[in-house]
């Protein structure tokens, strides 16, 4: 397990809250949490990039339905065998 280091971080009571909420949804505890959180958008930070989720979320769906639309056209027939693995992925490896 890697080495932790306390240190002190606040937030407004909004942000407490939502992160209270999330630790409990996913039944993890709430430093896990906010660890989580800063591995993902530390390195986009890192690198200059704003974080845009609202932009992140619209290219996702992008092309998710690109991929689909091409697929439908390329192979229909594997077409919901990809969906159905994609979704078993998503609960295996994303607890989704």
């Amino acid at each position: 397990m890697t080495k932790l280091i306390q240190c002190g971080l606040s937030v407004s009571p909004p942000q407490y809250e939502r992160i209270k909420r999330l630790a409990h949804r996913h039944g993890r505890r709430q430093s896990e949490c906010i660890r989580m959180m800063i591995d993902f958008s530390l390195p986009l930070f890192e690198l200059g990039q704003k974080v845009d989720f609202a932009r992140l979320i619209t290219m996702l769906e992008f092309n998710t339905l690109a991929l689909d639309t091409l697929v439908q056209k390329a192979a229909p027939e594997d077409a919901d065998r990809l969906l159905d693995l994609a979704i078993e992925h998503a609960k295996k490896y994303h607890a989704a």
